[in-house]
């Protein structure tokens, strides 16, 4: 038996605090920090919180909240600043002490995870009028809480470095961070965000809503033509001392597809739960009982369904509760159930108000929804074609399909799989027995441009909605799903990743639940098949590639340096040389993008890296000097003024000369400090370039840090071929199975929905009616775009 004491149990077991050691674990450590400043903002003592990715993939959330207490607690003999982030379950959500009304953070755990799951975590706290700071690595304090000079600001500031050794990947992506942020500050009226990206060419974006989730409605309603008359944004608002606050943002546009969103305390709750059940059922009775009396609806009329009500809709739901009642540590469903009342309470009363007030745009809205049902029960037969009386039952399942035999949906899986012929080598390679596979001919109707009638009529979506056997929309039955693994195989080109979209809307747009379940797949080939001699593998990813070429040959690299000095090569060093080089192309990115590319060459040329001149003055000393050692320049300072160097160098091999203006603010950056920093680090692993570097009867050279890898990674490759895929089409039915059907040996990518507000407003915007935005998408995101060739 083991117990696990204090932050040690985060360490061994870090998805039970952030849900995995991916890269969604990884941004959640960001959320964690930030929901704190948020905390403060809710409880009106903050406005601004500043988020920065620094180029080594660290980040810093500062805030100008009230500062974290840094007296000592009385129980613990230690600072309170300190307990927060070495001890789980501690903070200042918990009791009535007055510390936050309403909170998203509840557990007590968010500060204290982020400290265990970082290789170095700073914090520094304005408050008191002093500024404090302490420093930790790996959840242990390396000082005590240090006061340091006085100041009239306040608020905290915590940096903080992912462990490499706990996450799969610590590259922080900015969009990712940014919906999260945008969607905060939507939530968090008056609070200002910003977010900064000092990697590459460096972004920065701020994010302010006054109009709060007002604001967010019309952002998520961006590409979608509006009803006639409804161009402003319904909103209202309800306050109960009991059950807490509740405001609601809405409008109705001119597509099919619903768009409801709630949160509570700034959490999104996408499964919904008692405020979003208040929702609906008020917004079903008041457009009824509004058109029942306005005669848009005759007696013999039957009732509008909340489906046809809903179709068009965007809506996002927030309340604000002193107590939230949240199922598990997830936080997706809130089960207040007192809220449901006061939500209804509020729409009844402002959506009644307002469907007086605005009889044009209350027609239309009533128009719409009448148009639904015609629409919804000219679809049934359509419907009735798809649907399965139960998991069991094999009959009116489309012809195409080659079924499996098992009978159990848990041990069942379906290939949908692009064309014919890619359907007939599936169909060879799978195990009969439990996967199934259903060819799709050309590309599916594009379910963001239709309604219901037309979806469900379409042959092709037909079938694989039959082939699920879900059903759809209000019909749809998670308990009827005839496989529990939902496999998109497409070839991986244009056309290719197009049907997997189309494939995808059809999903997320119809039968959303099945993401939530953790059904839909999407089939991974793999990058390479290495063989050597007689032995064939096929290799996933680039890491394994590495780990494949290098984990028997470490000992006998021979790798020398400039100063002759040999760098033994272990697996342990090898991986730290991987992450400071990372860091060390992470800040000379940045530096290049501020001074330009021959500079930065320039300052390694010159020597000035390798005598660490990590200053102006020791700079122009070097500059003066006649000769500094390893260099590949001669230098001379030209010219001094008040912003620039003005520096000549002149190669030692060839006498070619060529002079750079140096900005003075470049020896002052931060940027360049840890440049510098990290190339120090990187020649007492590795020392100093140039580089030899020899394995068996095989010799490269390197002149750089970064060309000593390729050069290591070269010449392991001796004696392997090495043949890369481009995707399912290049493999025949055998290859296929074992690379990409067989579970004992493939990769799968499941796909989950992270923010469904952002995933509904990309599918808008990329599948929906209006073409510039999807030109504004191409524009923003060319330069990212990778070409494999």
């Amino acid at each position: 038996m083991t117990v696990l004491e204090g932050l040690e149990a985060v360490r061994k077991r870090p998805g039970m605090y952030i849900g995995s050691t991916g890269v969604r674990g990884l941004h959640h450590l960001v959320y964690e920090i930030v929901d704190n400043s948020v905390d403060e903002a809710l409880a009106g003592n903050c406005s601004q919180v500043d988020v920065t990715i620094h180029p080594d993939n660290s980040i810093t959330v500062a805030d100008d909240g009230r500062g974290i207490p840094v007296s000592n607690m009385a129980k613990e003999g230690r600072p309170a600043v300190e307990v927060i982030l070495t001890v789980l379950h501690a903070g200042g959500k918990f009791g009535d002490g007055g510390g936050y009304k309403v909170s998203g953070g509840l557990h007590g755990v968010g500060a204290s995870v982020v400290n265990a799951l970082s290789e170095t975590l700073d914090i520094e706290v304005r408050r008191d009028g002093f500024r404090f700071s302490q420093s930790y690595a790996r959840g242990t304090p390396q000082h005590d809480l240090q006061k340091n000079e006085a100041t009239k600001e306040h608020g905290t500031s915590i940096t903080f470095l992912p462990d490499s050794t706990i996450f799969d990947e610590t590259t922080y992506d900015f969009q990712t961070l940014e919906t999260r942020l945008r969607e905060t500050a939507f939530l968090t009226r008056g609070l200002r965000i910003t977010l900064t990206d000092e990697r590459g060419e460096g972004k920065r974006v701020e994010f302010h809503a006054e109009g709060g989730i007002r604001d967010f409605v019309a952002y998520l309603n961006e590409g979608k033509e509006q009803l006639a008359g409804g161009k402003k944004v319904i909103y209202f608002d309800g306050d109960s001392d009991k059950e807490g606050y509740v405001e609601v943002a809405m409008q109705w546009n001119g597509t099919y597809q619903e768009s409801v969103h709630s949160f509570a305390n700034n959490i999104n709750t996408h499964e919904g739960g008692s405020h979003m059940s208040g929702f609906r059922t008020a917004l079903t009775r008041q457009i009824n009982s509004w058109a029942r009396e306005k005669g848009e609806l005759k007696e013999k009329d039957p009732e509008l369904s909340g489906e046809d009500i809903r179709e068009g809709l965007t809506a996002v739901i927030s309340v604000k509760l002193a107590d939230p009642q949240f199922e598990g540590q997830t936080k997706t469903k809130l089960g207040n159930p007192g809220m449901a009342g006061n939500v209804q309470r509020v729409v009844n009363a402002g959506l009644s108000e307002f469907l007086e007030e605005n009889p044009a745009e209350a027609r239309a809205i009533v128009r719409k929804a009448v148009q639904a049902a015609q629409a919804r029960s000219a679809a049934r037969k359509a419907r009735d074609l798809t649907r399965r009386k139960s998991a069991l039952e094999n009959s009116r399942l489309p012809g195409k399909l080659a079924d499996c035999s098992v009978k159990d949906p848990s041990l069942a899986e379906i290939f949908i799989v692009e064309g014919d012929s890619a359907g007939g080598s599936a169909k060879q390679g799978r195990d009969r027995h439990t996967q199934a596979v259903l060819p799709l001919r050309g590309k599916i109707l594009n379910v963001e441009r239709a309604r219901i009638d037309k979806v469900l009529g379409n042959n092709e979506v037909q079938a694989l909605i039959t082939a699920i056997g879900t059903g759809v929309r209000d019909e749809f039955d998670i308990a009827n799903a005839r496989y529990h693994k939902i496999i998109l195989m497409t070839d991986a080109d244009v056309d290719g990743a197009h049907i997997r979209t189309l494939i995808l809307t059809l999903l997320f747009r119809e039968m959303p639940e099945l993401f939530e379940a953790g059904f839909i797949y999407i089939a991974k080939p793999p990058l390479y098949k290495l063989k050597q001699g007689r032995n064939e593998r096929y290799i996933e990813k680039e890491s394994e590639l590495e780990e494949v070429l290098l984990s028997d040959k470490f000992e006998r690299y021979e790798v020398i340096d400039g100063a002759g000095q040999q760098f033994k090569l272990t697996d342990a060093r090898w991986q730290r040389y991987n992450r400071l080089l990372k860091q060390f192309e992470g800040w000379g990115s940045t530096l290049r993008a501020a001074h330009g590319q021959d500079v930065v060459r320039f300052l390694t040329e010159s020597g000035l890296l390798s005598e660490q001149a990590a200053d102006l003055a020791k700079a122009k000393e070097i500059f003066e000097r006649d000769t500094v050692e390893g260099a590949v320049l001669d230098t001379t300072l030209l010219e001094e003024s008040e912003d620039l160097l003005l520096v000549r160098g002149v190669e030692t091999k060839t006498g070619l000369a060529s002079t750079h203006r140096i900005r003075r603010s470049l020896f002052d950056s931060a940027e360049y400090r840890q440049y510098v920093k990290i190339h120090a680090q990187l020649v007492e692993l590795a020392g100093t370039p140039s580089f030899s570097v020899t394995l068996a009867d095989r010799t490269e050279d390197a002149t750089t840090f970064e060309e000593l890898r390729r050069s290591v990674m070269s010449v392991a490759q001796r004696g392997v071929s090495l043949n890369r895929f481009k995707g399912l089409g290049e493999m025949n039915s055998e290859q296929l199975r074992e690379t990409t059907m067989d579970p004992t040996s493939r990769t799968l990518a499941q796909v989950s929905i992270e923010d469904a507000a952002e995933a509904d407003q990309i599918f808008s915007k990329l599948m929906g009616d209006v073409v510039e935005f999807r030109k504004q998408f191409i524009e923003d995101n060319a330069l990212a775009a990778t070409i494999d060739v």
